[in-house]
């Protein structure tokens, strides 16, 4: 079975947790096979025997047995549910780490909601199935066989019966089992979809009270709700008749074991302890092969489940090398074609940064130049015509990711904070020099803002950064680039929401810093081009 060969990785990863889980339930299921003959020696016994001393045994034993099967059972539920969640979070977060190493152009199009609502959704179900298929056949598969046996020494009608019964079982899993699978499929889109339209009513809550279109939101809510009901009504009436089939069948097999087992026992052929056996060992088999019978309407879901989540996996990696780079002394873009959107952005460009000087991008908005700092720093490393290298060794060939970490920072246009303290956020919880830090505050004039606030660099940012200015932000991104102290400094329009003397501090700075640095700044400020040793202009299809 593919789903269960793909999530076995990460449940074994819990194996010893995942091994006294399964005894756990062996136990359970072989008390379960145990009671039913000890009722219906009881009833014997207080029918025919009418012994005291074994009746008092036999309660003893059952008291025992009870207890433990209790016991057993809570601790099998405390169990399942840490290698459940510990096995769902290890899948979710190797999805994650695979996106995570995708070409960017991937994202262009595609709704992160749904996308996370996908994975996670997809990803606990599989688990919680894999986990449950393997308890549940071990166990089931102990019940078939040992009832089986049991039923054919008690009465060998009924055993043709049920295996009649399990015939037509597996007849009916293949006729529905296509069906099964497409409405699931449709039932598990519109759930994601739904969800992704769910969080765009908060996502965008700003925006739809500026321009007063609740009600156009709410449509688009309406309607993928509609979708939603309308594909979870289809796949509960299938699921429902799938049912219907298995409701027939289970009430011919009790109206067989009623007759057989009532004849028998008007013609004293069987005491009544033997018939509540059989009528209990009967019910476990009927239990058991429905649960195999079930089990084929939920492999079908699952098999969606698996199937997303291969789908999203199957998207290609980007390819680096590893090689190390430990002083990055230069930049350079040579011939670079690079379409957007099916938009010609570059073509045969060409450009060089070396260390020692400070580069200003210029050009108009959509002209390319946040885009020419994505392809240099290796963000689309599979989706670009000609060559980028550092030291002149072509990017391809460099381990990008720890080149990025050690040798380069950039200080985005829109700065990114995570909901945190300030702290954090400048340092990304790495160790860090508070003099140093303190300096950085002087020099970006952030002192009084620090100051104002009550818990100070521990004051916590909130989700969507609203508790923090614009101006705030983007010093908070050019400190924690500063506390970095990379080799190559990239900032995008860093002075847009500087005031006058943090711009003049900002500038002063650049240049003392420059002569072991590689700086780019993207900047229509003339103030900042004045601080530059060279400014490279793009214009559309930027090509030199």
């Amino acid at each position: 079975m593919k789903v269960f060969r793909f999530c076995k990785e990460f449940i074994f990863k819990y194996r010893w947790m995942f091994s006294f889980y399964i005894l756990l339930n062996i136990v359970t299921g072989v008390f379960g096979i145990i009671t039913p003959l000890l009722t219906g020696k009881i009833v014997d016994n207080l029918i025919y025997i009418k012994s005291k001393d074994i009746l008092i045994q036999y309660c003893i034993l059952f008291v025992i047995i009870n207890i433990v099967d209790l016991l057993a059972g809570f601790l099998s539920s405390y169990i399942y549910i840490k290698l459940q969640t510990k096995s769902g979070y290890a899948l979710n977060k190797y999805v994650i780490n695979h996106l995570q190493n995708v070409s960017m152009s991937y994202f262009t199009n595609t709704d992160t909601a749904y996308l996370n609502q996908r994975i996670n959704n997809d990803s606990n179900s599989i688990i919680i199935f894999c986990i449950g298929i393997i308890i549940g056949v071990v166990v089931n598969t102990i019940v078939l066989i040992f009832t089986s046996i049991l039923l054919i020494k008690i009465n060998n009608k009924i055993f043709i019966i049920m295996f009649v019964l399990i015939i037509l079982y597996m007849l009916i899993y293949f006729i529905f089992k296509k069906t099964l699978y497409q409405k699931s499929f449709e039932a598990k889109e519109a759930q994601s979809n739904f969800f992704s339209k769910l969080n765009e009513q908060l996502f965008n809550i700003k925006f739809i009270n500026i321009h007063s279109i609740k009600d156009i939101f709410a449509h688009r809510l309406d309607k993928s709700f509609g979708r939603l009901i309308e594909t979870i009504i289809s796949s509960q009436k299938l699921s429902y008749l799938y049912t219907g089939c298995d409701f027939v069948l289970g009430l011919i097999a009790q109206l067989s074991i009623f007759l057989i087992g009532g004849f028998e026992i008007i013609d004293g052929e069987m005491t009544v302890g033997s018939y509540i056996i059989m009528a209990n060992y009967f019910s476990k088999l009927m239990s058991s092969s429905r649960y195999f019978f079930n089990l084929g309407r939920s492999y079908q879901d699952n098999l969606v489940s698996y199937n997303r989540i291969v789908q999203i996996l199957a998207i290609p990696q980007q390819k680096h090398g590893n090689y190390q780079i430990d002083n990055l002394e230069s930049i350079k873009v040579e011939n670079l074609t690079f379409n957007y959107n099916e938009k010609n952005i570059f073509k045969n460009f060409n450009a060089e940064f070396k260390k020692g000087n400070i580069y200003c991008l210029m050009g108009h908005n959509g002209v390319g130049k946040s885009t020419l700092i994505n392809l240099i720093l290796g963000l689309y490393l599979s989706d670009y015509e000609g060559q980028i290298s550092y030291n002149n060794i072509d990017i391809s060939k460099i381990d990008i990711y720890s080149v990025r970490r050690k040798n380069i920072g950039v200080t985005e246009q829109e700065p990114i904070l995570i909901p945190d303290t300030l702290i954090n956020n400048i340092t990304f919880e790495k160790d860090y020099d508070s003099k140093q830090i303190n300096e950085y505050i002087r020099i970006l004039g952030l002192n009084k803002y620090i100051l104002s606030l009550e818990n100070g660099l521990n004051t916590v940012i909130n989700e969507k950064s609203s508790n923090i200015s614009g101006g705030e932000k983007q010093k908070i991104s050019i400190l924690r680039q500063f506390i970095k102290n990379p080799e190559v400094m990239i900032f995008d329009e860093p002075t847009s929401a500087l005031d006058l003397e943090s711009r003049e501090k900002f500038k002063d700075y650049l240049s003392k810093i420059k002569y072991n640095k590689i700086i780019i700044v993207i900047s229509h400020d003339n103030f900042i081009q004045n601080v530059c040793d060279d400014v490279i202009y793009l214009s559309e299809n930027s090509n030199n």
